[in-house]
């Protein structure tokens, strides 16, 4: 099994990385149905932050993920839980015995082609498939195009239109094994230190990879705009969390 990227930045992510908006979770049960009871598999589970705000909801989940010491954080956190070292484009269940799927922050990692075969595989008829992204989301305000202006410069790659998930449950659209996806749209305000924002950032996979002289410049050029925005060390930053799902076809 390939090594995650994540594994080093484990720390970081465990330490600041955001739970998710009860939204999320009330969005889930008003189109899926109660959660209490279901069989969830949370695909690249990482730190385990859904695992644990499912599992508070009565769910009963199996979290798997390729990240050694992300899964290891996890199990930290919620020592009783079902914790699998495996890949989600394949995964060691069997056809139809999960009733949710979950993706939290993860399902752009996955193959295109084998990820949502694999969904439906292991989904019952009328399951659920969902993923869903927190995602900053302060544009218009000037500190913020000025801190998304330079990590666009600065990574390869990164793009703030890429913040737009819509191309998500195209994926699971195009196999014609799901009924026509739904967004829901859930607003939220972050509020946190500069530092832990700065932490923040190191967890990103965009980040973590740069070469260390080149990351080093950057969280300083990010802290330069975070401090002359928030003087007091104290930030306040409007999100947005996108989630997206799509019904398991009955036949």
């Amino acid at each position: 099994m390939a090594r995650s990227q994540f594994d080093d930045l484990a720390e970081d992510y465990d330490a600041a990385r955001p739970s998710y908006p009860d939204g999320v979770y009330q969005a889930l049960a008003d189109i899926a149905g109660p959660l209490a009871g279901k069989l969830v598999l949370e695909g690249g589970a990482g730190t385990g932050i859904a695992t644990r705000q499912l599992a508070a909801r009565g769910t009963r989940i199996v979290a798997v993920d390729i990240a050694e010491r992300m899964l290891r954080k996890a199990r930290e956190h919620s020592p009783g839980a079902c914790f699998l070292l495996a890949d989600a484009n394949a995964t060691p269940l069997r056809d139809g015995c999960v009733d949710l799927a979950c993706f939290a922050q993860s399902w752009h990692w996955f193959s295109c082609d084998n990820a949502p075969r694999e969904m439906a595989r292991v989904l019952r008829p009328g399951g659920f498939w969902a993923a869903w992204w927190n995602q900053e989301w302060a544009d218009g305000e000037e500190w913020f195009d000025a801190y998304q202006s330079l990590l666009e410069s600065a990574c390869p790659g990164y793009d703030r239109r890429n913040r737009d998930a819509r191309w998500a449950d195209e994926r699971i659209d195009q196999i014609g094994l799901f009924e026509s996806g739904t967004e829901t749209e859930i607003p939220w305000t972050r509020t946190l230190s500069i530092g832990e924002w700065l932490t923040y950032e190191r967890s990103k996979s965009y980040v973590g990879r740069m070469p260390a002289a080149d990351r080093d410049l950057l969280l300083s050029q990010i802290g330069d705009i975070a401090i002359e925005r928030f003087p007091d060390g104290r930030m306040s930053v409007r999100h947005c969390t996108r989630l997206r799902m799509a019904r398991r076809r009955l036949r």
